[in-house]
């Protein structure tokens, strides 16, 4: 059998890499590949989701910061009220953290995979648009924001799976989308990553719900391939990194539901 420490690596590649081409984080990578891996552990596997959960929260936001430092370096960041977004979905996160800990594994496994299947269909039905549209009102975006922070940590994701169709049917350019969902993901990644650490049951190899072993070895690889995936999404036809995002959403959902 592979080594452990040889798959994170592997999935911190494949992580980081749709992070920057996606600006999800990772997360909807990370989350179940660490449930395959883990859901048989006599010491996991009854709060299986909990510690994937927690530690894709924790990977995100390497991954993230990483991601919005490519951005912001080529000048690519022009969403002028990411402030009011960043501090919404913060106030999502607190929340996500106290009732993460009331929700059992399954209900977050099934959530997960109908978040992934939902988001992937309604993406397939917009079409790219080529003007982009005024950006959303603040109290929009505010109570966007909230709702985006707070499923997000819930799920484990960054938030991209959420914010990037939600601003690019509101008309933003589906590459900035993408590069405003890179650094909306940090306070959530952050936000949920701590509080899942300080309230969960920490073991040989956690903090809380966070494995230690697991976060260093995604992490350590993940940046190099954000990188990638951010340079590579600029380049992009609009119409296809959408498609491809959505088909890569229903792979996710494919997974979940059905194993």
């Amino acid at each position: 059998m592979m080594p452990l420490w040889l798959l994170y690596l592997g999935v911190g590649a494949a992580g980081g890499f749709t992070a920057g081409l996606f600006g999800v984080g990772g997360g909807l990578v990370i989350v179940p590949t660490l449930y395959w891996l883990w859901r048989a552990d006599p010491v996991l596997g009854p709060q299986v989701m909990h510690y994937a959960v927690a530690t894709s929260l924790a990977c995100i936001v390497v991954t993230s910061v990483s991601s919005t430092w490519t951005h912001w370096r080529a000048k690519r960041m022009h969403f002028e009220p990411l402030w009011w977004l960043s501090g919404a979905v913060g106030v999502g996160a607190v929340t996500a953290v106290w009732l993460a800990n009331w929700l059992p594994s399954n209900v977050l496994k099934l959530g997960f995979g109908v978040f992934a299947l939902a988001t992937c269909i309604t993406l397939l039905r917009k079409q790219a648009n080529d003007v982009s549209q005024a950006a959303p009102a603040k109290p929009e975006l505010m109570g966007a924001g909230v709702l985006i922070g707070h499923v997000s940590t819930l799920l484990g994701v960054s938030g991209g799976a959420m914010t990037v169709p939600y601003l690019v049917l509101r008309g933003i350019d589906m590459r900035q989308a993408v590069v405003v969902s890179s650094a909306v993901a940090i306070p959530i990644a952050f936000i949920g990553a701590v509080g899942l650490g300080l309230t969960g049951a920490s073991t040989a190899h956690t903090w809380g719900y966070v494995h230690l072993s697991a976060f260093v070895g995604i992490s350590v690889i993940s940046t190099v391939f954000a990188n990638a995936g951010a340079r590579l999404s600029q380049r992009m036809d609009k119409r296809k990194l959408q498609q491809a995002f959505a088909g890569f959403l229903a792979l996710v959902a494919a997974h979940m539901l059905v194993f």
